[in-house]
């Protein structure tokens, strides 16, 4: 036996929740991998910024044993040239071993200097190299921390999303596939609205004012009928301030219509009054013509709540 509208509506808003609290759940699934994509980032550039850091220390390093190597050589020169000045017998020797001696006690000097300065760069390279490991060992364990909670949250998550998938197949049963693929799409699409009620005529899911046979169409409840806006499934729903469709449209137009009747017929007795032996009738005919056209039709106010 098919269901009635009313409990097809009930159905639906039921299967509404279901579906809003399922599609929320899967989002938060979707977004949880996304957590740690920051952390992941500030890993890839930390370990690259290692890579390159200790290819410096690595240059440093060999550059300090090329310049110590350098400065032991300049030493041992400078050392065999001042044993040499014990057998000197001429000046030009002298002269020659002191020079040898100047130049070997000079490049001593600047081999002292660069091996200072590369030892000073080597510190600060070695200190930036300790830190950045202590970085990288810092974000992999937050990583991993963080991916053993997600682990936990998603299997949580995915357990109440099957629990809700058993709820919908047992609500819907009933219902044509065709008409559950088309909700859900629209549950995705609307912010977990897919059924709504309309108020006087005014859909209250796009708050657009919807033509009165549309609405008098919905108010029959004998088919599903979608808003022609934002294709939600539609309800009627009376409120407190509720009348009858014509009532909503016209009220205001049937007061209006009828102080331009009064308006003509003060106009028209001031037509008697002026000709009243050539036309007496004529007036009255004209006034009763006036009161029973309205001012504006229903249709024209209609079409202009469409536009």
């Amino acid at each position: 036996m098919p269901m009635r509208m009313d409990e097809l509506f009930e159905t639906l808003r039921k299967y509404q929740k279901l579906l809003s609290d399922r599609v929320e759940l899967e989002k938060q699934l979707e977004a949880m991998p996304k957590t740690i994509e920051i952390q992941n980032q500030m890993l890839s550039r930390e370990k690259k910024s290692f890579v390159d850091v200790k290819e410096q220390f690595t240059t440093t390093e060999t550059n300090l044993k090329q310049l110590r190597q350098a400065l032991a050589e300049a030493e041992m020169r400078r050392e065999n040239a001042e044993r040499q000045m014990d057998g000197i017998q001429t000046q030009r020797e002298y002269d020659a071993v002191n020079k040898e001696i100047r130049e070997a006690s000079e490049k001593e000097q600047d081999l002292r200097h660069r091996i200072q300065e590369e030892e000073r760069r080597f510190a600060e390279i070695d200190d930036k190299l300790h830190r950045i490991e202590i970085s990288v060992s810092a974000l992999e364990s937050e990583i991993e921390q963080k991916r053993t909670e997600i682990e936990q949250n998603s299997k949580q998550i995915i357990d109440q999303i099957e629990k809700l998938r058993t709820e919908e197949n047992s609500l819907t049963q009933e219902l044509e596939d065709d008409l559950k693929f088309k909700f859900e799409r629209i549950i995705r699409s609307k912010s977990g609205m897919g059924i709504v009620p309309i108020h006087g005529v005014v859909c209250t899911g796009c708050h657009m004012i919807l033509p009165a046979n549309f609405v008098n169409e919905v108010r029959q409840a004998d088919k599903i009928v979608f808003c022609p806006y934002c294709s939600r499934i539609l309800y009627y729903e009376e409120t407190e301030i509720e009348g009858s469709i014509e009532e909503i449209l016209t009220g205001s137009l049937v007061d209006l219509g009828e102080e331009d009747s009064e308006e003509t017929e003060d106009t028209e007795s001031e037509d008697e009054s002026e000709d009243i032996s050539n036309s007496p009738k004529k007036g009255s005919s004209r006034k009763r013509k006036n009161q029973s056209e309205p001012l504006i039709d229903n249709d024209f106010l209609i079409d202009n709540m469409e536009e």
